[in-house]
């Protein structure tokens, strides 16, 4: 494991507990609208960075550019996901699998 495999696997272990949460939420009826409210959120962060390069605003501000610069690498996705996968079967199943006795 490289030094640079912490971080996707540090953000896949809490997306992991974090959908799982919000899942159960919507699943139960307690969540009210927070799976609707995660999926508004990255709209809007889309959106506005959509934005942000169709109006020029990363050539006024250099923070900007490299911020919309940023791409993560296949790897870097296929890691987080596959960690937030594996997190959220593993909470499922000692918290509260479906019980065979």
């Amino acid at each position: 494991m490289k030094r640079t495999d912490m971080m996707p696997i540090g953000m896949g272990i809490m997306m992991g507990a974090m959908v799982l949460m919000m899942l159960h939420g919507v699943l139960t009826g307690d969540g009210g609208a927070s799976g609707l409210l995660f999926v508004l959120a990255h709209v809007a962060v889309f959106g506005l960075a959509a934005v942000g390069v169709a109006f020029g605003l990363h050539r006024r501000w250099p923070v900007l550019a490299r911020v919309l610069r940023h791409r993560p690498s296949w790897r870097h996705i296929w890691l987080m996901s596959g960690v937030a996968v594996f997190t959220a079967a593993v909470i499922h199943l000692t918290h509260g699998a479906p019980v065979w006795t």
